[in-house]
This record gives structure tokens, C-alpha cells and sequence, in this order.
């Protein structure tokens, strides 16, 4: 209650009321008679700021968590209304609200069943959801323009990043997969229906699908348009190709004793998604649209020999541990930087 006054009070002293984005969530706070009855008088109801922002903080803070606006500003100093922008073009692009909505036995908006699981189970996958919701936030908040947009980003990403989740347990290699699978496994023997439990055993690698979106516009922008679904084969290939995603789960692991712990994490995991993001970039401009995942890698490798065989005795260590220590994930990290060109 605490940390809803205090976001509340500092949200409305800023012009995220007035975003037309939140408009609808003004009527929605009234019986649907007086919507009907008295559109125009709920629209300059004088309390029409502080009713939007309370909807506002109430949703981010039931969903995120009482420590998400903090969080955020602590590692990005992003402000509470930043919070929340960052926190509904989230929510909205990788449609986090129908999933806790139903894990929660209610149908979802387009008619989906509940997911009727034991509370224990829910809430891992809520957990699991929130990892992505905080990683997701970060993104936006540091790759695009500030204030972030709300419509515009939602529109430019949500259907995106919608089709190709879809389509993770087809495009993830290697480890990923395996530990995709296995997670789904998991959650089947708990009940979890078995669709339903393949989409919460990914929830967190579609982070980098947000990338894939941005790689995609970059090519389209260079005149050699790609279909998304090859971009994220590459992207993820890559990944399994150079142990970034093993170097990524080691990050997970790391000792976060403190804040400054923590930030070191975060910034090491910063590190390892804007290399594999760079890399993937000059791999795709070797290569001529449609060409296969396998050409691709060879011919990027082919044309970065020299920095490659630099880079490959770090590569290897990834390759032949399961858990990296912080030394060895900060030379893994220098390694891949210095093959994104």
C-alpha cells in the first residue's frame, strides 16, 4: 500500500496522465451506465489524473511487483513514470496480462481456458514471467527513444514478437532447446496443459526476440529485407554456435551479495545480448537474403579469421564448462565485443 501511495503521488506530478495512450483507462473506472449516460463529464472530471494513475500504479505493482519501479531506477535511474511506461509496453508486447489473468483461473480475453494448476506452480511461471518483464523493461528503456511511446512501441513490436514465441521451441539450438524442453517436461508432470507449458518453459528466451525485431528493421532499412523467422534462426544459431547462451546462464549464477553484485550482472548480461545482437548484424550483411543458417555462419567466420582465432580459446572455455566464474564471463565478453565489428 505503502509503495502504491508514494508512485502514485510522484506519477501524478508528471505528464504521463495526459498520454493518450492511458485515455481508455479513465472510463473504465466507472459502472458502464455512467460511461454510457455521461461520456463527456468523465472526461474532465477533475480527478480524471489522479484516477488514470492509480489504475496505472495498481497494475504495475500487482503484476511487477513492489519492487519493480525501484529496481528499475536503482540499475537505469529511470524514473516512476518511466517505470510505467516501460512496464505497459512490456506487458502488452509479450501479453503478460492474459497469462497471469489465467493462471489465475480466469479466461483469458480471446476466450482462452484458465490454467488450473496448484498455487505453488502458478506462481513459479509468474516468477518466471516477471524475469521477462524485467529484462524486457531494460530493453526498452535503454534501446529506444525516451519517454518511450507507448502506442508506438506496442504497435511496432507486439505483433512481432506475437508470431515468432510462437515459433521458439522451433527456432532455439542446442542447450537452449534442451533446457526448453526439459522445463516443459516439467511443468506437463505439474499439470501445466502441454501448450501452455511449452510457452511458459520460453518465456524468457523470447527476450531476445526484441532484438530479432530491431535486426529485421535494420535490414529492411539497409535495403535487404528479411523475413523474421530467418533472422531469429540466425540469431539463435549464433547463440548456440559461439556458447553465448551458456555464458548467459553462468551470468544467472553469479554471486548478487550487493548492489554493486548486481549491477556487475547486469551489466555483463548487457554485454553478451549487444555483442551476439552485433554479431548477427555483420553476419547477415555478408550474406544475400535466404541464405541458410549454416552458409551464413561459415561465411561470417570466413570473413573474421583473424579476429576468430583471437577469440577462440575464451570461445572454447565456454564451450567445455557448464558454470562460468566472473573472471572468465569478462574475458568471454571482451572476446565476443571484439568480433562485433
Amino acid at each position: 500500500a505503502h509503495t502504491k501511495l508514494d508512485l502514485t503521488a510522484r506519477v501524478v506530478a508528471t505528464s504521463l496522465p495526459d498520454v493518450p495512450a492511458f485515455a481508455a483507462r479513465l472510463p473504465e473506472y466507472f459502472p458502464q451506465p455512467l460511461r454510457e449516460r455521461h461520456p463527456a463529464a468523465i472526461a474532465g472530471h477533475p480527478l480524471r489524473r489522479e484516477i488514470v494513475v492509480t489504475k496505472l500504479v495498481n497494475e504495475m505493482v500487482d503484476g511487477g511487483g513492489i519492487t519493480y519501479a525501484f529496481r528499475l531506477g536503482e540499475e537505469l535511474s529511470a524514473g516512476p513514470d518511466d517505470a510505467l511506461r516501460a512496464y505497459a509496453v512490456t506487458t502488452a508486447v509479450f501479453d503478460l496480462p492474459v497469462l497471469w489473468q489465467r493462471l489465475c483461473g480466469e479466461p483469458g480475453p480471446g476466450g482462452e481456458p484458465p490454467i488450473e494448476v496448484p498455487t505453488t506452480v502458478a506462481d513459479d511461471v509468474v516468477l518466471e514471467s516477471r524475469r521477462l518483464l524485467d529484462r524486457a523493461s531494460r530493453w526498452f528503456l535503454t534501446n529506444r527513444p525516451q519517454p518511450l511511446a507507448v502506442g508506438a512501441e506496442v504497435t511496432r513490436f507486439a505483433g512481432a514478437v506475437r508470431e515468432l514465441r510462437a515459433q521458439l521451441p522451433e527456432l532455439l539450438r542446442g542447450r537452449e532447446r534442451a533446457d526448453m524442453g526439459k522445463r516443459a517436461d516439467e511443468l506437463r508432470a505439474e499439470g501445466v496443459p502441454d501448450a501452455d507449458a511449452v510457452a511458459a518453459a520460453a518465456l524468457v528466451s523470447g527476450y531476445g526476440l526484441l532484438d530479432v525485431v530491431e535486426l529485421t528493421e535494420i535490414a529492411e532499412r539497409d535495403r535487404e529485407p528479411r523475413d523474421p523467422r530467418e533472422v531469429a534462426q540466425l540469431y539463435f544459431a549464433l547463440s548456440d554456435h559461439l556458447g553465448i547462451d551458456t555464458a548467459l546462464t553462468s551470468v544467472t549464477f553469479l554471486d548478487r551479495a550487493d548492489r554493486w553484485h548486481s549491477l556487475a550482472r547486469l551489466a555483463l548480461r548487457d554485454d553478451l545480448y549487444g555483442s551476439l545482437r552485433a554479431i548477427t548484424l555483420d553476419a547477415l550483411r555478408e550474406v544475400a537474403p535466404g541464405t541458410g543458417v549454416g552458409d551464413a555462419i561459415t561465411t561470417w567466420e570466413r570473413a573474421n579469421a583473424s579476429r576468430l582465432v583471437r577469440a577462440r580459446a575464451a570461445l572454447q572455455e565456454v564451450g567445455t564448462s557448464q558454470r562460468l566464474d566472473l573472471a572468465t564471463l569478462s574475458v568471454v565478453s571482451r572476446e565476443l565485443r571484439g568480433l562485433a565489428r
